[in-house]
């Protein structure tokens, strides 16, 4: 393990602490919800879903992060305007912790942080996100809400190396006249979550791990990403997995998308991550074990270098 000498960023946010150096602080755990073909949705366009089954997700989410000590994010996806704003309506009401402000549709992201800040819960949302695709109308309505949080995604199309990355960030790169980091600067961002982009295996996935070091040892700011999209977009592990359901083997090949989908989260925290979007909080007994475990490990060896972790880290509560 190691320590980095540049000073780390720790954000204390909607109750969640999270960043530092390695070893300081656990993993924060995004899982999420509403997320397309999810079973407690009935309409995915007008947001009618199951909320009895929703509240149910999001306290058991909530019951891990009492039990290892790994803060708890609620990543909302919403894929229309109203669907979006009527889920995180839903979970202001039953999550008091952070939650992202998540959707493929710039329209949507607008009016649920539009949504947020007239009804008094912007202090919990992170936007998802500001990004080399972000028009000026986004930003725009960013600077005249009240989130103050949001995902800064250091991914630049037509250079995906680690100094592309990093150039994304501090001057737009190849593709941006102004650097994502001044852009959510310019929005109002206060709490600036860097993802580091992960790309599909043999596309780029190994640099954006290796970006997260280079984040942390160049600017000294949060780290982290969706890293579970590795496994979903690896073309070999559908097709073994097609080759086990042939053989009569459902379970196993259930199993191992399973094992290489939390496996993935495990490899960006152990590769200094700060918070890791680990995918359908239907998964949180799965990963938050997982990462609390790999938490534990880090700093059990960061010590040696003078990190003490925080009180409630799992360290010091799983032992």
């Amino acid at each position: 393990m190691f320590r980095f000498d540049k000073e780390q960023m720790v954000i204390e946010f909607a109750g969640a602490k999270f960043g530092g150096q390695p070893g300081e602080y656990p993993t924060a755990l995004s899982g999420t919800i509403f997320y397309s073909r999810h079973k407690i949705v009935e309409d995915a366009k007008k947001g009618i879903f199951d909320k009895k089954a929703a509240e149910a997700l999001i306290n058991k989410q909530a019951e891990m992060q009492d039990i290892t000590g790994n803060s708890a994010f609620v990543q909302v996806f919403g894929g229309t305007e109203e669907a979006l704003v009527n889920y995180i309506d839903f979970v202001s009401e039953v999550w008091d912790g952070p939650m992202l402000l998540d959707s493929t549709s710039g329209k949507a992201r607008m009016a649920a942080a539009n949504r947020a800040t007239e009804a008094g819960y912007a202090n919990q949302c992170i936007y998802n996100s500001i990004n080399v695709a972000a028009e000026d109308e986004e930003i725009e309505n960013l600077i005249n809400s009240d989130v103050e949080a949001s995902i800064v995604l250091c991914f630049d199309p037509m250079d995906p190396s680690v100094a592309g990355k990093l150039n994304v960030l501090n001057d737009g790169g190849k593709t941006k006249d102004i650097g994502m980091l001044e852009l959510a600067e310019k929005a109002g961002i206060k709490y600036p979550l860097i993802d580091v982009a992960v790309t599909p295996m043999g596309n780029g996935a190994g640099h954006a791990v290796r970006a997260a070091f280079a984040v942390k040892a160049k600017l000294g700011l949060p780290v982290g990403s969706g890293i579970h999209n590795v496994p979903s977009a690896w073309d070999w592990l559908r097709e073994f997995r097609k080759g086990l359901r042939e053989e009569g083997k459902d379970q196993i090949a259930k199993d191992v998308h399973h094992v290489c989908d939390i496996g993935a989260n495990i490899v960006q925290t152990m590769t200094s991550g700060d918070y890791v979007l680990y995918g359908p909080i239907d998964n949180a007994e799965l990963a938050f074990p997982a990462v609390a475990m790999t938490d534990m490990i880090i700093a059990e060896t960061a010590k040696e270098m003078g990190t003490v972790p925080v009180a409630e880290h799992p360290l010091n509560k799983l032992i």
